[in-house]
């Protein structure tokens, strides 16, 4: 793996307060980025922020609080980018839930489609025409392999309401919910890839690998959410899977490279679906509508 310095380049980071994020900035710090770190969660997003700074000896971080589920919070966030930076260089969509209760955003979406596309689709659709004038500039998804685990976008059930059944608790609903987002984020990926050919903005997905030791599955109920609690020493080391985000972010090797799937450090199929050219233009269209652009 052949890093370059990111010295005097310009990150933002969704997810950062704990996990694979927080891991991510820290290991982007060491290379001497400018990092914009975003979560939901204000004083571990701060914390985080600290012990960042302290480790790395980079002062070059802001933190800034937002609910990427909003798209008011969406927007404030990225007026606060445009107005205070004048060159963006990598955007790496983290932020990330796994929920078993039914919910929907302030703007009525499902809570899984609201956080993992819609959010990051409106942010990174704002911050495009920055990172254009900043290239070469790159966006990273940070997808999952979980979205092979169900069918395709069910169009008639968006808000992803009929996995959860009658009740508003399930861990199969959660599931479906981050299934139909993560293969979102990966069609998009696609889309977006196509649509900036010869822009200098390059965008791919990453899968971070089955059942990572973060607290991603901390919410889940009954014999599952034991099982994640008792196994979790046993998950796969989350180190291992920032080394992809990192590679995509700074990596001299893969400057040109576009509209791909990567998991530990090597390209790889993402499922049938994911590959589906109307789907696509269908979802961009949709995604559109729903965040007002």
């Amino acid at each position: 793996m052949v890093e370059r310095t990111l010295r005097d380049k310009t990150c933002l980071i969704t997810g950062t307060a704990r996990g694979m994020g927080r891991i991510a900035a820290r290991e982007l710090a060491k290379l001497g980025a400018r990092l914009i770190l975003v979560d939901i969660k204000g004083q571990e997003g701060r914390e985080a922020r600290d012990e960042i700074v302290e480790l790395t000896g980079n002062d070059q971080l802001e933190f800034l609080h937002c609910d990427i589920s909003s798209f008011s919070q969406v927007r404030s966030l990225a007026n606060h980018v445009l107005e205070r930076y004048d060159r963006l260089h990598v955007l790496i969509n983290n932020a990330g839930v796994v929920n078993p209760v039914y919910r929907l955003s302030e703007d009525g979406f499902e809570q899984h489609m609201a956080v993992h596309h819609l959010g990051h689709f409106l942010l990174t659709r704002l911050l495009l025409d920055r990172m254009k004038e900043s290239a070469p500039a790159r966006v990273v998804m940070i997808s999952s392999d979980g979205h092979k685990a169900g069918g395709p976008l069910d169009w008639d059930d968006m808000e992803i309401r009929k996995p959860w059944g009658r009740g508003l608790i399930s861990n199969r609903g959660a599931f479906a919910g981050y299934q139909k987002s993560k293969l979102a984020m990966t069609l998009i990926t696609y889309e977006m890839a196509r649509r900036l050919e010869g822009s200098g903005v390059t965008v791919n997905a990453v899968s971070p690998g089955y059942f990572v030791k973060t607290t991603v599955y901390d919410n889940m109920r009954g014999l599952f959410g034991l099982g994640c609690k008792l196994l979790r020493p046993f998950f796969n080391d989350p180190e291992r899977s920032v080394k992809t985000y990192v590679y995509l972010a700074a990596s001299s090797m893969v400057e040109k490279e576009s509209g791909k799937y990567w998991e530990h450090l090597a390209t790889k199929e993402s499922s049938a679906a994911s590959y589906d050219r109307s789907e696509m233009k269908r979802l961009w269209d949709w995604s559109e509508r729903a965040v007002g652009l």
